[in-house]
C-alpha cells in the first residue's frame, strides 16, 4: 500500500509539471467535495431557502443582547443603546433593506418554481452557485452588523469597569465636598505646591504649548504663566475649573484623553500630568500614553508626576487617602511604556522625601555588631521610606 501511494503521488506530480492538472483543480474539487457533503446532509429545497432568508430578514434592535459580564452591566448597556438607537437604527435600516432586495432579486428569477427538480446538472449548478454567492453576502453583512455590535459592547464593558469605585461598586465616585478643600487638607497649601512644582515647571521653558492635564488648583498653570510658557488645563472636576477660570488661565473642562483625541497631531510642545496617572485605569494610561506620543511634536515633552510604589510609607500615609486613587504605577513598567511609545529620553526624578523624624535612625558605633545593625537599617529605610512620588520626563 504504500509503495502504491508513492507511485500515485509521483504521477500527480509529474502529470503537475507537465501542467495537465488546471491551476485551480484542488481548490474546484475541495468545494465540489463541501458542496455533496452538505447535500448529503440534508440540503433544503429553494423554497425553504427563500423562507428561512425571509425570517433571517427580520433585523431589529430588541434583537441586539444587552447582556454583559459586569454587575448592572445590563442596564448601562441599555443606556448607551438608548442614545445610539438613531445610529443602529440606521445600519439596520440598511441591511434589511439589502435583504429584501436579495429575496426580491430571487423570487424575480426566470423558472425559479422548477428549480428545485432540476437534480445536479449544468443549471442547476450555476444557479445554485449563484445564490451561495448572495448568501455569502448576506452573512457578511451579518457579520459586519455583529462586529459593530460588540465592538460597542466591548468598549461599554471597559468604560463601564474603568468608572467603577473603590471596592468595585456600580456607581462612580461623586462625591458631595469639595475637590478645592479637600486638596488643601491633604496636598498642602497653594505655596506648598508652587515650591514643590517651580523646578518641574522651568523644565517646559521653550517647550510650548503645554496641556497640564488634571491642573486641580492651577498651581503648575501659575508657574508656567510666571515663566512666560503659554498653557492650557484640562480639567474634569467643572468646581475646579471655575475657580482656576476665575483665577484668568485658560482652562477646560474635559476629560484628557478626550480632549487630546480633538487636537491636532505634534501641535503640543509640553504635556504635564501632575498626581493623575494613579487615577487612571490600566487601559486608559496607556492609551493617554500613546495619544501623548502623537500630539507632541519631535523634541516636545511630557512630565508624569506619580506617588511612588517603591516606597512603603506611600501606603500608610497618603495612597488611601484619597479614595479616586485606582493604583499606583510602577516607575519601571511607566518608563517601559515611555519609551516603547517613541520616546528617546527617559529619566526618573525622585521627589518628596518622608519627613525625617520618621525614617529610622542608624545607631552610633564602629563594632561588627553595630555595623551590622546599620547595614539593615539602611535597607529598611531604602524600603520603608523611599521618596513618595516620582517624576518621570520624557522627551519625545
Amino acid at each position: 500500500m504504500d509503495a502504491l501511494v508513492e507511485q500515485l503521488r509521483a504521477r500527480v506530480a509529474a502529470r503537475r509539471q507537465a501542467g495537465e492538472y488546471p491551476p485551480d483543480l484542488e481548490l474546484d474539487l475541495d468545494a465540489h467535495f463541501r458542496h455533496v457533503a452538505a447535500s448529503r446532509r440534508g440540503a433544503r429545497t429553494l423554497g425553504e431557502h427563500l423562507e428561512a432568508l425571509r425570517e433571517a430578514s427580520a433585523f431589529s434592535a430588541e434583537r441586539i443582547s444587552t447582556t454583559s459580564r459586569l454587575r448592572a452591566g445590563s442596564w448601562f448597556h441599555r443606556l448607551i443603546a438608548r442614545a445610539v438607537h438613531r445610529q443602529t437604527q440606521g445600519v439596520l435600516a440598511q441591511v434589511s433593506e439589502f435583504a429584501a432586495q436579495v429575496q426580491s432579486t430571487l423570487e424575480a428569477m426566470p423558472g425559479l418554481d422548477s428549480l428545485d427538480s432540476l437534480g445536479s446538472g449544468s443549471r442547476a449548478a450555476g444557479v445554485a452557485q449563484q445564490l451561495e454567492a448572495l448568501h455569502a453576502v448576506v452573512v457578511e453583512q451579518q457579520r459586519a452588523l455583529n462586529a459593530q455590535r460588540y465592538d460597542l459592547l466591548d468598549v461599554i464593558d471597559r468604560r463601564a469597569g474603568s468608572t467603577r469605585g473603590v471596592g468595585g461598586a456600580d456607581e462612580p465616585f461623586r462625591p458631595w465636598y469639595e475637590s478645592e478643600r479637600f486638596e488643601s487638607a491633604f496636598r498642602g497649601s497653594r505655596r506648598d505646591l508652587l515650591d514643590r512644582y517651580r523646578d518641574l515647571a522651568e523644565r517646559f521653558v521653550d517647550c510650548e504649548p503645554v496641556l497640564d492635564v488634571g491642573f486641580g488648583r492651577g498651581e503648575l498653570l501659575e508657574l508656567l504663566g510666571a515663566l512666560g510658557v503659554e498653557a492650557r488645563g484640562v480639567e474634569s472636576d467643572p468646581l475646579l475649573v471655575q475657580l482656576v477660570s476665575a483665577q484668568g488661565f485658560d482652562v477646560v473642562l474635559d476629560d484628557g484623553n478626550t480632549y487630546l483625541r480633538t487636537m491636532e497631531d505634534g501641535l503640543l510642545g509640553g504635556l504635564a500630568l501632575i498626581q493623575v496617572a494613579e487615577h487612571l485605569s490600566a487601559q486608559d494610561l496607556l492609551d493617554l500614553v500613546a495619544l501623548a506620543a502623537r500630539k507632541l511634536r519631535p523634541g516636545g515633552r511630557m512630565i508624569m508626576e506619580t506617588v511612588n510604589p517603591q516606597s512603603l510609607y506611600v501606603f500608610a500615609h497618603s495612597f488611601y487617602l484619597d479614595p479616586t486613587h485606582v493604583r499606583p504605577v510602577h516607575p519601571g513598567y511607566l518608563e517601559f511604556v515611555l519609551r516603547e511609545a517613541g520616546f528617546s529620553d527617559v529619566e526618573i526624578d525622585w521627589r518628596n522625601p518622608p519627613p525625617e523624624r520618621d525614617v529610622l535612625q542608624e545607631i552610633p558605633g564602629e563594632d561588627p555588631a553595630t555595623l551590622q545593625m546599620n547595614t539593615n537599617i539602611a535597607n529598611l529605610n531604602a524600603l520603608l521610606f523611599a521618596p513618595q512620588d516620582y517624576a518621570i520626563i520624557a522627551t519625545r
